[in-house]
C-alpha cells in the first residue's frame, strides 16, 4: 500500500511538471522574485552552476530516495538549458548525503565570488526529521532546488508568491510550484541576463535595472553626484551671498532657502535607491515634495538662526566652539520649524482644508537625517568661508614677504653687481696700462664701460638670454685677465640649445667673481676658471669650476650665495637648486628644472 502511494505521489509530480510547461505564469511575479532573491547589494550577477550538475547520493540512500532524486533530475532537465543534470557514482559537484537519524543536517556551497559561479554543493539530510514519504519528497525538493543558486533579501515581501524561493526556513507545507519551475527555467537559460534586462526596463525603467545589476556602483555614483552638487551649491552660495553679504535678514533668507533646497536635493539623491527598489517611478514628484516641505520650515528656522547666531557668535572666537554653536542652533531651528509645520497642518485639518488624517510626527529618522545634513552643510559653508578668508590673509602676508624679499634681493644685487674692490683694481690696471699699451687700455676701459651699462639696467630687465649673460661674463674675465696676466686662464662653453634660454640677470657673473676672489687670488700657480652651460633632459645646468682652494663646509655668507639663493627661491621656488663639490673637480652648480618643453 505504501509503495502504491509513493508511486502515485511521484506520478503526480511528473504530471505537475508536464502541466507546468503549458500553465500560465505571471511573468512579472517571476522576475520580481528573481530580482529580489537572486541579486544582492554587492553582486551584479545571480549565482548558478555553469558546468553540468553531477549529483551523487551518499550515506544510506534506499530505492525510494534514488527514485525521488531521479524524478527530480528529470524535472530539472526539462527546465535547464545551459546545464545537464545527471546522477553519477563519482566525480560529483553536487553531493547529497542521506544521514542516519543521529547525525546532523547541513548545506555547504563552494562558490567563485568573482565569477558568481557555484562550483560544488554538499547537502546533508537527517532522517530524524523525516517521518513520511510526503515529508521526504518535500524536503528533498525544497533544499536541492534552493541549492541551485544563492538567495538574498528574505525581508523583502513578494505578493502573490509563497514558493521554494520565498521562505528563509523550510515551511511545513510547500510544493515545487509553477513559479518555482519558471524561476529555474529562466535562471538556467542562455538568454537569462538579456531577458532580465528587457523585462525589467520594460516594466520599471532603466534606473530599476541599474539598481538591480549595479547597486553598489549606483550608490557610489549617487554619493559622488551629491558631493559634487553640495560643493558647487556651497561655492555658489558663498560667492553670491556670503562674501557679498550686507548682514541683513533679507540676504540671510536668500542664502538660507538655497541651503534648504540644496539639503532637499542631496537627501533625495541619498534615498533615491530606496525609491527605485520600491518600484516607484515618481522620482521628480518626490523631489518636489522634499523641496516644498522645507519652505515653511525656513520661515521659522532662518530668522531664529539669524538672530541667535548673531548674538552667540559675537562673543565666540574659537573655531571649534563656533562650529558647535552652528550645529546645535541648526538642529533647534529644525525642531522649531517642524513644530510650525505641525501647527499649520492642525489648523488646516481643523478648517477642513485637508483630508489627511495622520499628522506628521515630531521626530522621525527622515527628519533627523535632513536636520543633520543641513547642519553639516552649514558647518561646511562656514568652514569654507573661514578657510578662504585665512588663505586670503595668508596670501597677503606672503605677497608682502615676497615684495620685501624682492626689494632686498634687488638691493643686494645692486651691491654685488660691481664690487668696489673690483672697480678700484680695474681703474688702477687701466692707469698702469695707459703708459704701456694703449690698445689694451682702450679695450679694458671699453669692457668696464659695457659692464657698467649692463649693471645699471636702464630697461629694468629681470631676465636676459644665456648668450647675453655669457657675453658679460667674458668681458668681466677679460678685465680680470688684464690684471692677472698669464696667471688667469678661462674657458666658456655652452650648448647651442641653451643660448636663447631666459635666465635672471647677473646669475653667472657673481659666481665667476667669487671663483677669482676666493679661489685664484689665493694661489701662486696659474688659475683656471671654466664656465659651462648645458642642457640635461628638461633641465638647464650652469657650472662654474676653478682650481682654487676648496669651498668651506657651508659657502653661503662669505661667498655671496645667500642673495643668489633668495633670488632663485622667489623666481623658481622648488624648481631651482644650488650645489657645490670640492676636490679635483671643484665647482659650483645651478640647476634650473623644467626649462625645456621636450
Amino acid at each position: 500500500m505504501k509503495q502504491l502511494l509513493f508511486i502515485l505521489i511521484i506520478f503526480s509530480i511528473s504530471l505537475n511538471t508536464v502541466s507546468a510547461q503549458n500553465s500560465s505564469v505571471n511573468e512579472d511575479v517571476v522576475w520580481d522574485i528573481i530580482t529580489a532573491r537572486l541579486f544582492s547589494d554587492y553582486s551584479s550577477y545571480a549565482y548558478r552552476f555553469e558546468e553540468d550538475i553531477r549529483i551523487q547520493l551518499k550515506g544510506s540512500p534506499n530505492q525510494e530516495d534514488s527514485t525521488i532524486f531521479q524524478t527530480l533530475i528529470n524535472d530539472l532537465n526539462s527546465l535547464t538549458e545551459t546545464v545537464q543534470v545527471t546522477l553519477v557514482k563519482d566525480s560529483a559537484n553536487f553531493i547529497i548525503s542521506i544521514l542516519p537519524s543521529n547525525d546532523g543536517l547541513g548545506l555547504n556551497q563552494d562558490m567563485d565570488t568573482e565569477e558568481y559561479v557555484i562550483q560544488k554543493v554538499e547537502l546533508d539530510f537527517n532522517l530524524r526529521y523525516i517521518n513520511s514519504y510526503e515529508e521526504k519528497l518535500r524536503d528533498y525538493y525544497f533544499y536541492t532546488i534552493r541549492s541551485l543558486t544563492k538567495l538574498f533579501h528574505f525581508d523583502a515581501d513578494i505578493i502573490g508568491y509563497g514558493g521554494i524561493f520565498y521562505y528563509k526556513d523550510k515551511p511545513e507545507y510547500i510544493a515545487f510550484s509553477d513559479i518555482d519551475k519558471e524561476i529555474i527555467k529562466k535562471l538556467y537559460s542562455t538568454n537569462f541576463y538579456h531577458d532580465l534586462k528587457k523585462n525589467t526596463i520594460k516594466t520599471y525603467g532603466y534606473l530599476y535595472y541599474w539598481n538591480i545589476r549595479y547597486k553598489s556602483t549606483l550608490k557610489f555614483f549617487l554619493t559622488f553626484i551629491s558631493i559634487i552638487i553640495a560643493a558647487i551649491g556651497l561655492l555658489f552660495i558663498q560667492s553670491r551671498y556670503v562674501k557679498k553679504t550686507t548682514h541683513k535678514l533679507k540676504d540671510y533668507f536668500k542664502a538660507g532657502f538655497l541651503v534648504l533646497i540644496l539639503t532637499g536635493l542631496i537627501y533625495w539623491i541619498f534615498i533615491l535607491p530606496a525609491f527605485i527598489s520600491s518600484q516607484s517611478t515618481h522620482y521628480f514628484s518626490n523631489l518636489a515634495f522634499f523641496i516644498l516641505a522645507y519652505l515653511p520650515l525656513g520661515l521659522i528656522a532662518i530668522p531664529f538662526l539669524y538672530y541667535s547666531e548673531r548674538f552667540l557668535l559675537k562673543n565666540s572666537q574659537k573655531f571649534l566652539q563656533r562650529q558647535t554653536i552652528i550645529f546645535f542652533t541648526t538642529i533647534i531651528a529644525f525642531l522649531m520649524g517642524h513644530l510650525f509645520e505641525i501647527l499649520i497642518f492642525i489648523a488646516l485639518q481643523h478648517l477642513n482644508f485637508t483630508n489627511i488624517s495622520t499628522k506628521p510626527g515630531l521626530i522621525s529618522p527622515t527628519f533627523a537625517l535632513a536636520a543633520i545634513i543641513t547642519a553639516f552643510l552649514r558647518i561646511l559653508l562656514n568652514w569654507s568661508n573661514h578657510r578662504i578668508q585665512s588663505m586670503v590673509n595668508q596670501k597677503d602676508v606672503e605677497i608682502a614677504k615676497m615684495k620685501e624679499l624682492k626689494n632686498q634681493a634687488e638691493l643686494n644685487a645692486l651691491h654685488s653687481r660691481i664690487n668696489p674692490h673690483f672697480l678700484y683694481n680695474s681703474l688702477n690696471s687701466i692707469a698702469s696700462l695707459a703708459h704701456i699699451d694703449a690698445d689694451k687700455t682702450e679695450n679694458m676701459a671699453t669692457g668696464l664701460s659695457e659692464l657698467f651699462r649692463y649693471s645699471i639696467n636702464k630697461e629694468n630687465k629681470t631676465f636676459v638670454t644665456v648668450a647675453e649673460e655669457l657675453e658679460m661674463v667674458k668681458k668681466y674675465l677679460e678685465i680680470e685677465k688684464n690684471r692677472f696676466g698669464d696667471k688667469l686662464v678661462y674657458e666658456i662653453h655652452s650648448d647651442e640649445s641653451t643660448l636663447e634660454k631666459q635666465i635672471p640677470k647677473f646669475l653667472i657673473q657673481p659666481l665667476v667673481e667669487n671663483a677669482i676672489k676666493h679661489g685664484l687670488s689665493k694661489i701662486k700657480s696659474t688659475g683656471k676658471v671654466s664656465v659651462e652651460v648645458k642642457r640635461i633632459e628638461k633641465n638647464l645646468i650652469i657650472s662654474i669650476a676653478d682650481n682654487g682652494p676648496d669651498f668651506p663646509a657651508e659657502p653661503v655668507s662669505g661667498y655671496g650665495l645667500q642673495n643668489l639663493h633668495d633670488k632663485l627661491d622667489i623666481i623658481y621656488g622648488n624648481d631651482a637648486r644650488i650645489n657645490w663639490e670640492n676636490g679635483e673637480n671643484k665647482h659650483i652648480r645651478i640647476i634650473l628644472k623644467n626649462q625645456f618643453n621636450q
